[in-house]
């Protein structure tokens, strides 16, 4: 009877319509109930989100295994970020008894004290907040001690309802040391094509940079720019040819002779009075060096300093540059440059899409202790760091030396000891052999008179 009637009802295209209809609805609903009206966005956990580099976890919601282990890597890949190396940090836990204290010099904690050793040249400040900034992300809280004479910092963490544990969760010892040194070098980067920045780019990326220098347009289209950097006192230096005989593109000829030498750079001193640097480009290869020379001791007579475009160093190949990671390229060559030079100068084509990833690494090369300057600074102090490196190298080498020479001398003195031990255990064995030879030798025994009587003497009884 029922399913005559739902026959009946289904012959009706309308009802059928409608029926399709509300099924989409009913549909439709419960979608947007399961995407729209949900709490925590599809693949994550409504307590886990990320935040920057790290997970922002609850502290509360971790055991103290779980929060040891994630809190004590993390502060050393914190501290990774200021080129401290691992060895120069100490830990202390309790590892036996896995107990909720640890002691040490500057008292109890719940999870762990680090003890780390850090350069006289990096502030604790900087170091404090960065790690302070780490710690927020957990939804902890810390509180600094500081040493006014020697700048070392004691860092406590602890919950931020301090009524959940009477200890705090850690402690950080930021101690100075003269005993450590980072890998540094002081660096000159030159933007050689600020010319194709919009007025607003400049405004806004690079006329707040004073660690930067800037090849300086010549054009006279250029006028706004010009007035711009020298208004602003960017660093500028312009950038001075050198080609062949028939190369009359260049601002130095190999036909000129010295007059025509002289007359050109005081012509271009006249021009740009304010630029005191100027980098020597050859775009020839059969120049004649003396005549390069020619050129920029003329230069020099007139208080202009040359960098000589050999001097540039150049960090990335042509197929690097062309690469989407090029600035990651960039800083890892600087970085080995840097071990074997400490200064670097370098011309490099940044564009304005771009700056804020080549800024990025040079902000993280800044923190594990590399100087950026503009061409000015780095020449007045490439000579004060360049012997300040020499003999922080030599006082490592010493180091060093002394290490060694205490290391092989205990070498030596335990040589002697062994060797000494073992005469003394010869000695000792051989005493003991003899003492024994001498215990074995059995005295003499008499011998009883056992042979029979004589006949002669029984008769004379």
């Amino acid at each position: 009877m029922i399913i005559s009637k739902i026959k009946e009802f289904f012959k009706s295209f309308r009802n059928k319509v409608i029926v399709i209809a509300a099924l989409l609805v009913v549909t439709a609903s419960l979608l947007a109930s399961k995407y729209f009206l949900n709490e925590s966005p599809p693949g994550t956990d409504s307590q886990t989100t990320i935040s920057g580099n790290f997970t922002d976890i609850t502290a509360e919601n971790l055991s103290n295994e779980q929060l040891r282990s994630i809190l004590s890597t993390g502060v050393d890949s914190v501290l990774g970020i200021f080129g401290i190396k691992n060895d120069w940090i100490s830990n202390s836990v309790d590892e036996k008894s896995q107990k909720k204290t640890v002691k040490n010099e500057s008292g109890q904690t719940e999870l762990f004290t680090k003890t780390v050793l850090i350069p006289n040249e990096l502030s604790s400040i900087e170091v404090n907040a960065e790690l302070s900034s780490y710690f927020k992300n957990y939804g902890l809280v810390t509180a600094v001690n500081e040493d006014i004479i020697t700048k070392d910092v004691v860092i406590s963490v602890m919950y931020s309802d301090t009524a959940k544990s009477k200890l705090p969760l850690a402690k950080i010892n930021i101690v100075h040391s003269e005993k450590v040194h980072r890998e540094s070098a002081i660096v000159c980067v030159i933007i050689n094509n600020i010319t194709e920045y919009d007025p607003e780019d400049v405004d806004k990326l690079l006329i707040n940079k004073s660690e930067f220098s800037f090849v300086f347009p010549r054009n006279l289209d250029e006028i706004d720019l010009q007035n711009k950097l020298l208004h602003h006192k960017k660093d500028v230096i312009i950038n001075l040819t050198v080609g062949g005989r028939d190369n009359y593109e260049t601002d130095f000829t190999a036909s000129m002779d010295e007059k025509a030498i002289r007359e050109r750079v005081k012509s271009f001193s006249v021009d740009f009075p304010t630029v005191t640097t100027v980098i020597l480009t050859k775009k020839d290869n059969d120049i004649n060096p003396a005549f390069v020379n020619a050129v920029a001791n003329d230069l020099s007579s007139f208080k202009i300093k040359v960098i000589h475009d050999n001097e540039l160093a150049v960090l990335y190949n042509k197929a690097e540059e062309e690469s989407k990671d090029k600035f990651t390229i960039l800083a890892g060559n600087l970085k080995s440059k840097g071990n074997l030079s400490k200064s670097i100068v370098t011309s490099i084509k940044v564009n304005k899409d771009e700056f804020g990833i080549f800024y990025d690494e040079v902000l993280k090369l800044k923190r594990l202790g590399y100087k950026f300057y503009n061409f000015a600074e780095f020449s007045a102090r490439k000579e004060k760091f360049e012997k300040a490196e020499l003999e922080k190298q030599e006082k490592i080498e010493k180091l060093k030396e002394d290490q060694q020479k205490k290391l092989t001398e205990k070498k030596q003195l335990e040589k002697k000891q062994n060797e000494k031990k073992k005469v003394d255990k010869k000695t000792d064995t051989k005493k003991n052999t003899d003492v024994k030879k001498k215990t074995d030798i059995k005295k003499p025994t008499e011998k009883k008179n056992t042979e029979p009587k004589k006949k002669s003497d029984v008769k004379k009884k």
